[in-house]
């Protein structure tokens, strides 16, 4: 996964899907937006609005994460 300076997942799958990571780092440091399969910019809705949580995944449950600290 890449993750963003917002602590936003950007890109999920295997690195050597990207053509040029240190490119995509150098986009994102800027806070660019970069492209392609596997990329958040490429899943979201047309409308604006979050995308879908895909089958098999949940919403965080942050209190639980706390509680295991």
């Amino acid at each position: 996964m890449i993750i963003d300076k917002t602590g936003k997942i950007v890109f999920k799958g295997h690195p050597a899907n990207r053509p040029d990571l240190e490119a995509d780092f150098d986009i994102l440091r800027k806070d660019g937006v970069i492209t392609g399969e596997g990329c958040a910019s490429a899943e979201a809705p047309a409308d604006g609005g979050e995308a879908p949580i895909p089958e098999g995944y949940s919403e965080m449950d942050q209190a639980a994460l706390d509680a295991d600290i």
